[in-house]
């Protein structure tokens, strides 16, 4: 790993709603004056543990702070009930994590990039979009149409996809509910396709408070989750990854945002979903994002 510079970590913590959310914040420490910070979250139901310090190391040894934090309900963040995912909360904890880094001594509050990888990918898009102030956003395999995975679960398991609207409703309408972030292909989870729970499994670092389990709500209106859409509105700088193996999300909906963004580069890697988690895949991406934040903010 390059490590251009030494790097610090410190815990903190910032207030989402009536929650705290855990965070770490990363800064290069030979460095003066104010700096870029990168705002990163983890996708579907991970935690911060599970793989995002290396980008984060990467990114403090080029020269930016970096706030990394877990969305409430999940991790190691505040939350009742545990295992909640809502994606209108993931928004204000994602808003709330861009402002508490604002205020940070040392970090210039107009050099703000908001990074996502899969599901929090999407919602990076959808911040960027609405707030004028954001100096950029990375974006890793990230989940940008909704639709395309419900049209893939009905395709693959109709069963499926039934059991787990069902599961959705009962959780809208109040009931507690929860049901496996993955399993076995043909499962009742959130997420079963070929491959997936093999790649939570590779994801999930040793130690990591992740958890199989998840509430299945989000499911109800997932098909109008669609981050593609709002392409043409970044004005901001991206930079956006598609792994050629990756079969979780809809790789045409991520060549369709790089094609209608203002200034968007677009980076291809022989890498299925999970592979930017762990491993040569993730190093090699962590590079080519590092080089990006020093071309486009730090050079």
């Amino acid at each position: 790993m390059d490590r251009a510079r030494p790097v610090s970590r410190q815990d903190l913590s910032f207030r989402s709603g009536s929650d705290e959310c855990a965070a770490w914040l990363y800064r290069p420490e030979d460095v003066t004056g104010p700096v870029p910070c990168v705002v990163m979250a983890h996708g579907f139901s991970m935690t911060r543990h599970d793989g995002l310090e290396t980008y984060a190391e990467r990114f403090a040894a080029a020269g930016a702070a970096v706030l990394v934090f877990d969305f409430r309900h999940l991790g190691d963040s505040g939350g009742e009930p545990r295992q909640t995912f809502n994606a209108a909360d993931q928004r204000d904890d994602l808003v709330a994590a861009v402002e508490h880094a604002r205020g940070l001594d040392g970090v210039d509050p107009d050099r703000i990039v908001v990074w996502g990888y899969s599901f929090s990918g999407g919602t990076a898009v959808q911040l960027a979009a609405a707030d004028p102030r954001i100096a950029g956003a990375i974006l890793t395999d990230p989940f940008l149409d909704g639709r395309h995975r419900v049209i893939g679960t009905v395709r693959r398991s109709p069963l499926v996809a039934v059991r787990v609207m069902a599961a959705a409703l009962r959780s809208l309408a109040g009931r507690p509910v929860l049901i496996p972030v993955t399993g076995a292909s043909g499962s009742c989870a959130a997420m079963s396709w070929p491959g997936e729970a093999e790649g939570f499994a590779a994801a999930a670092a040793p130690g990591s408070p992740w958890r199989n389990e998840i509430s299945p709500a989000v499911f109800a209106t997932v098909a109008f989750h669609r981050p593609v859409r709002l392409a043409s509105d970044l004005t901001c700088p991206v930079w956006v990854s598609l792994g050629e193996r990756d079969i979780t999300v809809s790789n045409r909906a991520i060549e369709r945002l790089a094609e209608r963004a203002a200034a968007a580069e677009l980076h291809r890697y022989d890498v299925d979903h999970f592979e930017p988690c762990f491993g040569a895949g993730q190093q090699r991406i962590a590079a080519d994002q590092a080089d990006w934040l020093r071309r486009t903010l730090l050079g």
